[in-house]
């Protein structure tokens, strides 16, 4: 950013920080939003409704056997959000190179991505929706391909980093997607309580406790 063209970060706009790194037991590609003050009822809307099409995909099971790739599943991450007349003008997501290229193929979701899913694949799961000259939200996990069912395949969630909830909109939440939260937050609180616990991180800790309560 251009000093003097950069904005500041205040208490009345979204905040979206997409962030990652290489490292030696993995590469991570990670995209969460929050807001410092009180969120606009459309901000929580539409934070929703990206979230809602990215847990549509992770939750999503479909048969081993019949070459399904990321151009079948990317109408679920869009389809809340069509809903409302919004979109988002990207892929949703690809694959994950090793110390190699962050965005790497040959598989990823979207309408072109037509190779099929494989067991052990990695890949993002980040839609989004940009609200020209007002703000911009992307939820963007890494998920694994993985056996769900007898012949089925799914997706795990690798991403350990809790939701923003000031920015859910709970009219939008069936008590299944209110479930899952729950179940990943704890999950989130689990893995991480421990690492903060060793480094004495109370701030932090403090922090990731209030954010994975139940809703």
């Amino acid at each position: 950013p251009e000093e003097g063209k950069a904005a500041k970060m205040n208490n009345s706009e979204v905040y979206l920080l997409d962030n990652g790194g290489q490292y030696l037991d993995g590469t991570t590609d990670t995209t969460r939003v929050t807001h410092f003050g009180e969120p606009k009822d459309e901000e929580k809307e539409c934070y929703t409704r990206v979230l809602l099409g990215n847990l549509d995909i992770e939750l999503c099971k479909f048969p081993e056997n019949r070459k399904y790739s990321g151009a079948d599943l990317d109408v679920l991450a869009r389809r809340h959000l069509w809903e409302a007349g919004l979109d988002f003008g990207h892929g949703t997501g690809h694959g994950v190179g090793y110390f190699n290229n962050v965005h790497e193929g040959p598989h990823g979701i979207s309408k072109y991505r037509k190779y099929p899913f494989e067991i052990g694949m990695i890949v993002t799961d980040e839609p989004g929706y940009y609200k020209e000259g007002a703000f911009g939200i992307r939820i963007e996990n890494i998920l694994v391909v993985e056996k769900k069912l007898e012949g089925y395949l799914g997706f795990r969630n690798l991403t350990m980093v809790p939701y923003e909830r000031k920015l859910l909109d709970h009219k939008l939440l069936n008590k299944n997607y209110i479930n899952h939260i729950n179940k990943y937050h704890q999950e989130v609180l689990n893995n991480l309580k421990p690492l903060l616990e060793k480094q004495g991180d109370k701030v932090a800790l403090a922090y990731l406790e209030e954010k994975c309560k139940p809703l």
